[in-house]
């Protein structure tokens, strides 16, 4: 692309429409936050259609909402180079000191935001979903498919009930033989991956429990979600599943764990116990 995106906005916006000049509005005065937010978001922002954002991005010629970020994140790197804060990006002068404290002060934030986002009540009704449910399925896509596996790993210690699966086309066919009284605990940062909202009407249509970890309260799965876990930090359009948002689902992980072994303490104890004896066969 010869112009950066916001160079081209300013060029077409007279072409633009009332409603995509909203859009234009405010990207153009919020360039550095429209990079972290969902399509539903912004839509939300400026009071348009999703339909409008995906038309609008498709107007100046790019695939989606989500080429449009890195788009708007490509046009803001020269400004980006300059940082050179403790907590700021990593640069290429940046000695490894510097990239070691930078990535530990990431992490650290990702943390601090998940446990402010984090609501009680939430917490509480994915806990007690968990607990009740006939069988938990724990699913996730590309990188967040091995925080999917953390969770069984963590949670098979406690119960048998607990399951997962990394195939795409087996995940289908175990969430279409789901029973009304079984649950799926889905990790996703946003929340609106083709993947994630098919797996969303098959869970519906077997009127089984959906728990949702993302970072994103207004993504189109969130609306059909039974309790939503928010966390992680404000992912860059070229980080594509950062450490931080995995550590940030690790740590929400943790403590949905501790609240499913807080409703029934007992029984995690012969679980673990009857796990750990078994584990020490392993041992030399």
């Amino acid at each position: 692309m010869e112009k950066d995106i916001v160079a081209l906005m300013l060029q077409e916006y007279e072409s633009f429409t009332r409603s995509e000049r909203k859009i234009a509005d405010y990207v153009l005065e919020h360039q550095e936050e429209t990079q972290y937010i969902s399509i539903t978001d912004l839509s939300s922002q400026c009071e348009v259609a999703v339909s409008t954002v995906s038309l609008f991005c498709r107007k100046l010629k790019l695939a989606g909402f989500n080429d449009f970020k890195l788009e708007l994140a490509r046009a803001a790197l020269p400004a980006r180079a300059a940082l050179s804060e403790p907590g700021g990006e990593i640069t290429p002068d940046d000695p490894p000191p510097t990239v070691m404290g930078k990535i530990l002060c990431a992490s650290q934030n990702a943390l601090n935001s998940t446990y402010h986002m984090l609501r009680e009540q939430e917490v509480a009704q994915a806990a007690d979903l968990l607990r009740n449910a006939g069988q938990v399925i724990c699913l996730g896509q590309g990188n967040h498919s091995t925080v999917a596996l953390a969770a069984w790993a963590q949670f098979s210690t406690t119960s048998s009930k607990f399951k997962t699966i990394q195939d795409s086309h087996m995940q289908t066919v175990i969430l279409s033989t789901l029973s009304k009284g079984d649950a799926v605990l889905y990790f996703s940062y946003s929340g609106a991956t083709h993947e994630l909202l098919e797996a969303v009407d098959v869970i519906r249509a077997r009127s089984a429990k959906l728990i949702l970890v993302t970072r994103y309260p207004n993504s189109p799965a969130s609306a059909h979600a039974d309790a939503v876990l928010l966390c992680g930090p404000n992912e860059q359009p070229f980080q594509f599943g950062s450490t931080s948002a995995l550590i940030a689902q690790l740590y929400v992980l943790e403590v949905l764990l501790n609240e499913f072994i807080r409703r029934d303490p007992e029984e995690a104890e012969r679980c673990r116990q009857s796990v750990g004896k078994a584990l020490t066969q392993k041992c030399i």
